[in-house]
Order: C-alpha cells, then structure tokens, then sequence
C-alpha cells in the first residue's frame, strides 16, 4: 500500500492503520468523525403527493455509520480513540 487510502470499510482497515505511526493521527481524526456524526435518526418516506411532495417520518437508524463500519457501538469508537490517545 502506498499513502492513505481513499476508503476504509471495516473496524480492521482502521486498525491496522494505527499501527503506523505515519498514519495513526490521521485516521484518529477519521475514528472522531464517525463518533460524532449525529445519524442515529433517518428520515423514512411514507407517500408522495399529488403535488409531488413527499410525506416523511423521522426514524432510529438502522445503519449508522459506526455500525457499518463493523464496531459495536459509538462508545467502542470512542475507547478505540482514547486508547490511542486524541
């Protein structure tokens, strides 16, 4: 591999990237995103309107990022950061 790169799906691709130290500050900053993005609500469509207006409910998301990227919970993020020291 050469550089950072461009996308990390998994817990594991940070990870391994702590353990490089040229790398580690930056993807501590990519960890910090993921805890603070405020996406535990989604917006569901129910209908659309005539008018072409859609009827919207706010709902828990399923899919948060934290959770897609295969972590247990916000907090795991946040004891992943700490650990490696913000």
């Amino acid at each position: 591999m050469k550089g950072y790169p461009k996308y990390m799906a998994t817990k594991q691709d940070y990870l391994n990237l702590l353990d490089d130290p040229i790398f580690a500050t930056r993807v501590l900053a990519d960890l910090v995103l993921i805890r603070d993005l405020e996406d535990d609500k989604a917006s569901r469509t129910i209908s659309i309107d005539e008018d072409g207006t859609a009827v919207t409910e706010e709902i828990e998301n399923p899919m948060p990022l934290w959770k897609i990227k295969g972590f247990v919970s916000r907090e795991e993020v946040s004891a992943l950061i700490d650990a490696y020291g913000e």
